[in-house]
């Protein structure tokens, strides 16, 4: 059984491999580079088929390591989706969407990234030049092409532009959503060929995605299409491990908690917020949160901390209005990467409000949404319906890691979401305009192929 601390294990290993020479004895400070033991430090251990399973364990724990933070938790505070309560001036301007390429914050999101995304594409090549003795049908290799392809996903959702392997070329977002692309595509006949049809569920959501942002809406559909209901993939957390716990769960937790609902998801609405005691408006099962607020961290911030929503394992469908005890994040709680919930919105999203699929229409669609909601069914076309459905994707896939992807592809669409105004600590004052996060000054003085 492969567990969460064997993959962060295996990615320790791998990190060190990829470091030849970094812990070896030395004889001197003049002699830095001349290693006493090199067979202890053989670079050609990376080519042993006995070690394929540690890379490909260190491949899926760096994404996942990378996965609850930075991508979502720091990857929603420019969104709607939280308000923080961090005393810390730099997460503050993050949350006011002011961002700067010089911080910790833009240099966490860019490394954790690459460095998953880069775990994955070095095993592709090891695997491809000769390390596999079947490529055509290795589950290895599908696997590594699906955590590559979902790295490209994750880094076009978040960035704003991009480099890769310390190249020359800066991609952009769409360009990365290509490369994500071209991974799901070249994996899904190894891992059908394999007979892996977890695997290949997960490549087609993904492919779904990344069509969706390529605004290549008859090939989402299709992706989507392939989906079988009930699926989900999930970037699964230990709690006993303290290196391989889900981040979420210590934002909502203790006195110091910095993590609450923004008013675009709170009970009853925006006008809400600020409001103690809205028992009775958390009807909706898939954002729940405290019926009152709390101060946290910064002593300032009002934060209703939220419940598991869909995309986490622990999900209960409790609801406070009816006197349920809703699930709460917790170090072992799982996040969803892949559902069959995101590629039936992939799948309506491309299909428009016109269109038609294997749940209905996309009005019956949006309705059946509402009704898991607890919300009455609507009679809306045209615009009013795509907007209806933007907001019931919000609350499918509420804090899985989504929402700042989603914001950004309704931008490229010409329709900016994202949070504006007052920010709700009145003393922050109104909201910058950043979107994304910037290439980090790290890259730009590490990476001689690229300049400011």
């Amino acid at each position: 059984m492969i567990t969460n601390r064997s993959l962060r294990g295996a990615a320790g290993l791998l990190a060190l491999l990829a470091t030849v020479g970094g812990a070896a004895a030395c004889n001197s400070i003049d002699g830095l580079l001349e290693v006493d033991n090199p067979a202890q430090l053989d670079e050609g251990l990376l080519n042993n088929p006995a070690l394929v399973q540690v890379m490909l364990n260190g491949t899926i724990g760096d994404f996942q390591a990378m996965y609850s933070d930075p991508f979502v938790w720091r990857g929603s505070m420019f969104t709607d989706e939280q308000v923080t309560g961090i005393n810390w001036e730099q997460t503050a301007r993050l949350n006011l969407r002011v961002v700067q390429y010089d911080e910790g914050d833009t240099d966490l999101m860019f490394s954790q990234i690459s460095r998953a995304r880069a775990q994955a594409d070095t095993l592709i090549g090891r695997l491809e030049g000769g390390l596999s003795e079947n490529p055509a049908n290795d589950k290895s290799l599908a696997t590594a092409y699906a955590y590559s392809g979902y790295s490209y996903l994750v880094m076009a959702d978040a960035m704003c532009e991009a480099t890769v392997n310390v190249g020359s070329k800066i991609y952009q977002p769409v360009e990365l959503y290509q490369l994500a692309a071209d991974r799901f595509l070249a994996g899904l006949p190894i891992a059908g060929a394999a007979g892996e049809t977890k695997l290949t569920n997960l490549m087609n959501v993904g492919l779904s995605r990344a069509y969706l942002n390529l605004g290549q809406n008859a090939q989402a559909m299709a992706a989507a299409n392939l989906v079988p209901s009930g699926f989900y993939w999930w970037v699964e957390y230990n709690e006993n491990d303290t290196r391989s716990y889900n981040v979420l769960e210590a934002r909502i937790t203790g006195g110091n908690h910095a993590l609450g609902v923004h008013p675009t998801f709170l009970a009853g609405g925006s006008a809400n917020f600020g409001t103690k005691g809205l028992t009775a408006q958390l009807t909706d099962p898939r954002v729940q949160h405290e019926p009152s607020w709390a101060t946290g961290h910064n002593a300032l911030t009002r934060l209703y901390k939220p419940k598991s929503g869909l995309m986490f394992s622990n999900y209960n469908g409790q609801t406070f209005a009816t006197g349920g005890k809703p699930a709460t994040y917790e170090r072992g709680t799982d996040i969803a990467m892949a559902s069959y919930i995101e590629a039936m919105h992939n799948y309506y999203e491309a299909a428009g409000a016109s269109g038609t699929g294997p749940l209905g229409t996309t009005l019956e669609f949006v309705n059946a949404r509402r009704a898991v909601g607890n919300q009455a069914p609507v009679a809306l076309a045209g615009d009013a319906l795509m907007d209806e459905l933007r907001f019931q994707r919000g609350k499918d896939l509420f804090m899985g890691g989504f929402r700042l992807g989603d914001l950004r592809r309704w931008l490229r669409q010409g329709d900016d979401l994202f949070p504006s105004g007052a920010h709700v600590n009145e003393l922050w004052g109104d909201y910058g305009t950043a979107t994304c996060f910037p290439l980090p000054k790290e890259e730009y003085e590490g990476n001689p192929n690229i300049s400011r």
